[in-house]
Parts: structure tokens; C-alpha cells; sequence
């Protein structure tokens, strides 16, 4: 290879190099902001999909009513139902967790009220049953699309102790 070969090889990729040099230089801007885009508009739909994963399986609080003799009602619905949970507060400061408040998200598990009575008893719903908890009448509500009364070990009162994950 002579000199004069080296020189147009050299001047060829010196060319090629210069024009990707002032390419990348022009465009750098558009690049890292097509970057930021992608790495933004990613995080957003990974954001989306846990709030639809946490909407799916947990509750939301409704409403928390006090009742005498330190029962509280929690109106709390997921999905399309509403529930009604019914808690005793047994007054311990020590026994507390985080407080149930309107729009508050929380996994606890749930046991029906009147469910397994009915079922062991061949009673047909919507009955008109009331349960007397703890000197306080609780019951139904059908004309509010509730269908059961719930209780949830993982409550105290209005406080929450612990959840499911």
C-alpha cells in the first residue's frame, strides 16, 4: 500500500467519522430528550399497572362511623361491592396501628356475618337479620347494595394491625 492509498483511506474514515461526529453533535438534544420520553412514559405504565394490581385487591374506605361501646362501622368497597365491617376497639393505646380514614387502601381477609349462618341454618336472603354486637344492632343494608355484615381479625376499632400482602 503506498502512501498516497493510506492517505485516501485515512482521509475516507477521517469522512465517515467527521460526518457521524457532526450527526451526533446536530441531533444530540433530540436524542436525550427521545431518551427521557421512553425511560418517563415506561415508568408511567409500570406505575399504572401496580395502581390497577393494588385498586383489584384491596379495600377502600368508604366511611369509618362510631358506634357506642367502642364498635366502629367501616364502609369499604373493592371493585363493584361495598362492604360493611364491623370492629371493636378494645381501647388499648399499645394496640393500635395505622387508622382507617376515608381513602385509605388496606388487604385484610374478611369473614361473613350472616353467610354461614344461613347456609347452616337453610335461611334463604335477603333476610331482615340483625345481630346484636356488643349492645349495637347490626345488620343489613340492602337498599345500599349491601348484602352481608363482615368481621376482620386485623382490625382494632378504626385501627388497622396488620395486613395481607
Amino acid at each position: 500500500m503506498t502512501n498516497t492509498d493510506k492517505r485516501e483511506s485515512l482521509t475516507g474514515t477521517l469522512f465517515i467519522g467527521g460526518a457521524l461526529y457532526q450527526l451526533f453533535h446536530k441531533h444530540f438534544g433530540f436524542c436525550i430528550l427521545l431518551l427521557l420520553y421512553t425511560l418517563l412514559n415506561n415508568c408511567k405504565t409500570v406505575e399504572n399497572k401496580q395502581l390497577e394490581k393494588i385498586n383489584k385487591s384491596s379495600f377502600v374506605v368508604k366511611s369509618v362511623k362510631k358506634q357506642k361501646n367502642g364498635v366502629y362501622v367501616i364502609y369499604a368497597h373493592r371493585n363493584d361491592s361495598i362492604f360493611k365491617i364491623v370492629s371493636y376497639y378494645d381501647g388499648k393505646k399499645n394496640n393500635r396501628g395505622k387508622r382507617l380514614v376515608k381513602g385509605t387502601c388496606f388487604n385484610v381477609s374478611l369473614q361473613s356475618v350472616f353467610a354461614e349462618y344461613e347456609r347452616k341454618n337453610n335461611i334463604v336472603p335477603p333476610c331482615n337479620e340483625f345481630m346484636d354486637f356488643r349492645g349495637v344492632a347490626i345488620g343489613r343494608e340492602p337498599e345500599h347494595g349491601i348484602d352481608d355484615v363482615w368481621f376482620c381479625k386485623e382490625l382494632n376499632g378504626p385501627f388497622l394491625l396488620s395486613q395481607i400482602n
